[in-house]
């Protein structure tokens, strides 16, 4: 239902328009001239107008003048007589977007009007996923403040305002590479233009050359159609060339190519294809020692990496993982209408843990408790075992004033340390019940009171 502004001095013609409007689901609020127009205007905001031009008072173009004065900018279609179509080309320069000369057909009016609003809900919601899109990879959205990802910061935002220097990103797998691809991109003056994303080690070569290239009708068996390639979907964006360590050697011969000379042909073809396109290519390998493995070509690498940006890990982003687990669990609580809280505890095991897997492993993590926690709570005890004897592993503490002593003593007190540590966690994981803690444990419930005791274990 669209909310729509018609204004007629012919009563007849209002009448009808309006109630062929209501009956399509419309609400209609009608006018004799421009200045009851201008006046409802300042008050209602309204999807579309519908307006004869001859009218007393104020014309249906004097009133475009008035909103586009007002940068009010309204879709509007114009009412005219077949005598002056004159004045509905001078409305359409106005900003007009259609024009229905009288006497109106009624079915004419309910196709523009619906044609109309659709393309408008197109261009709105078009607008709306472009706010959404530049707004979720701002720099702010990469969640992070430790040391390590504000030096990171710092380096990528001069990187992102030039439209065209060539960055390699490196980094573990799930430390966010495309996520930081992604907002260089969208900082940057290509932000309107497409960004696309290849991984290079996920397709076989006769596969990625077509991918990046494209193909001719009749190139190869199955090429049936002629196809455009990433090269020329990304042109005046940005290409991200994923894991380009993966890439064949033979293939990099062909992109140094197309970097070099900026244009490329199909596969296939014999047109060449003209090319402005920004690179930025990602790797979780040691680039340099493909080099001298003879892996990767040398030639290619320095294209690529005149910017080079190294991703931390999330075990060197000191702080972060408390961050990070409050995002996810807010983001996923939304996504999945819960609201499942963390127990501090719990996060500072989180804290402890290495994460080979990185951000990516620490979201799956949160996501899976999000689904499985009971009584809305992520403890301790719902953790994988892992991960808590992780945090174990990490309480023996082997320091310089450990290491002089002797191997009996030494051995003695990394054992209590450890047996500290382990009761500590089981208590937690059984909500300090004594009796379930020493049954688990396999000791009774005396020894565990003299443990709690020994160790002050309040």
């Amino acid at each position: 239902m669209a909310k729509i502004l018609l204004l007629d001095d012919e009563e007849q013609i209002r009448r009808a328009i309006e109630l062929q409007l209501k009956k399509s689901g419309h609400e209609v609020f009608s006018c004799v001239d421009g200045q009851e127009g201008l006046d409802m205007l300042g008050g209602m905001d309204f999807d579309l107008i519908i307006t004869d031009l001859q009218m007393p008072n104020i014309t249906g173009i004097e009133l475009l003048q008035r909103l586009n004065e007002k940068n009010k900018l309204i879709p509007t279609i114009v009412l005219t007589g077949f005598a002056s179509v004159e004045s509905a080309v001078e409305a359409m320069k106005l900003g007009a977007v259609d024009y229905i000369t009288k006497p109106p057909q009624l079915d004419e009016i309910t196709l523009k009007v619906e044609n109309l609003l659709s393309r408008q809900e197109l261009v709105e919601e078009n607008k709306r996923l472009k706010r959404e899109l530049e707004d979720k990879f701002q720099f702010e959205g990469i969640i992070g403040k430790s040391p390590a990802m504000l030096e990171m910061f710092d380096k990528l935002k001069p990187l992102s305002d030039d439209a065209n220097i060539s960055i390699l990103l490196i980094g573990e797998s799930g430390t966010g590479k495309e996520l930081t691809a992604k907002a260089i991109h969208y900082n940057s003056p290509r932000k309107d233009k497409p960004f696309v994303a290849i991984n290079c080690g996920a397709l076989p070569e006769h596969l990625l050359e077509s991918e990046l290239f494209g193909h001719e009708k009749g190139a190869f068996t199955d090429a049936k159609e002629l196809k455009k390639g990433l090269f020329e979907t990304a042109n005046n964006g940005t290409l991200f060339l994923d894991e380009i360590g993966s890439m064949p050697i033979e293939m990099q011969v062909k992109l140094l190519r197309a970097i070099e000379e900026k244009e490329i042909r199909r596969v296939g073809g014999t047109k060449t294809i003209p090319l402005n396109v920004r690179f930025i290519a990602a790797s979780n390998q040691n680039l340099e020692k493909l080099i001298d493995e003879n892996k990767f070509r040398q030639d290619l690498y320095y294209r690529l990496a005149v910017a080079m940006i190294n991703l931390p890990p999330l075990r060197k982003r000191n702080g972060d993982v408390r961050l990070l687990t409050q995002y996810f669990l807010e983001k996923l609580n939304r996504e999945k209408e819960k609201s499942v809280e963390i127990e501090s505890d719990a996060i500072n095991i989180l804290e402890k843990y290495d994460w080979r897997g990185n951000v990516r492993e620490l979201e799956n993590l949160i996501e899976l408790q999000v689904v499985m926690a009971a009584n809305g709570k992520i403890t301790v005890s719902n953790l994988p075992q892992k991960i808590k004897n992780n945090s174990l592993n990490e309480s023996i503490n082997i320091n310089s004033e450990n290491l002089n002593r002797d191997l009996k003593s030494a051995t003695k007190l990394l054992v209590e340390n450890f047996e500290q540590e382990f009761i500590k966690q089981k208590l937690k994981e059984n909500n300090w019940n004594i009796s379930s803690t020493a049954e688990e444990i396999g000791i009774s419930r005396g020894a565990l009171h003299s443990k709690i005791k020994l160790y002050k274990l309040n």
